[in-house]
């Protein structure tokens, strides 16, 4: 790997982390999705460069994918299904802002701390991408627990997608094409399910907001 590869994907792993942590700290449900439309260009990238290093014609499809599904058609479905159900453009975290970049940046910690000390074991040189993969997986996960509205939720759960879609690349240089290929085809189908699945809450309840639907249950 030369210097400017290197800093080429150091670069592109950072625009991951960095839009992950900003997921956490924006409260507009367009900006979270001009994030993940972002975070998905990063990983993409990512793909491209390792495409490049190890001349894998694979990883050169995947990449191309990914651009196609993650970065085009899902940022369009959700852009839809916001304004097709009239979704409050305000994302009503239960964690302020401040809160919210305290704990992006307490995952981050866990993830080196735990994940960093097997890195120098790994037999590929793309291992050092696991720790941001972890932080970003764990900061969908908070997505999910800390928003109150559906469609934030989804986001959360596909920027959990991404960081395993960015460990596989960090721990084996993708998990195959055939895999790579279903889990695109995966997430397409969630984007879908979850718009379809929002407007049959909204006709229903006439809200998407999680909390309120919760106070339904009894």
């Amino acid at each position: 790997m030369t210097d400017l590869s290197g800093l080429a994907l150091d670069l592109a792993a950072a625009g991951v982390l960095l839009t992950a942590w900003g997921s956490l700290i924006r409260r507009r449900i367009d900006s979270l999705i001009a994030l993940y439309s972002i975070q998905s260009t990063a990983i993409s990238a990512v793909t491209f460069l390792l495409a490049y290093l190890s001349a894998s014609a694979e990883l050169y499809l995947i990449a191309g994918i990914t651009v196609g599904v993650n970065v085009i058609w899902i940022p369009h479905l959700l852009r839809r299904a916001r304004v097709d159900l009239a979704v409050s453009s305000e994302t009503d975290s239960v964690l302020s802002a401040r809160l919210s970049a305290l704990a992006g940046f307490g995952l981050l910690l866990l993830s080196v701390f735990v994940v960093a000390p097997l890195v120098p074991f790994a037999a590929v040189p793309s291992a050092g991408l696991l720790p941001i993969a972890v932080t970003v997986i764990l900061v969908g996960f908070l997505m999910i627990v800390t928003r109150r509205r559906a469609l934030t939720q989804v986001l959360g759960l596909l920027t959990m997608a991404n960081g395993v879609f960015l460990s596989g690349l960090a721990v084996t240089l993708g998990l195959g094409l055939a895999l790579e290929l279903g889990v695109a085809a995966n997430l397409l189908v969630l984007a879908i399910v979850a718009r379809l699945f929002l407007y049959r809450i909204q006709e229903s309840f006439d809200t998407v907001d999680a909390d309120t639907l919760r106070l339904l249950e009894g």
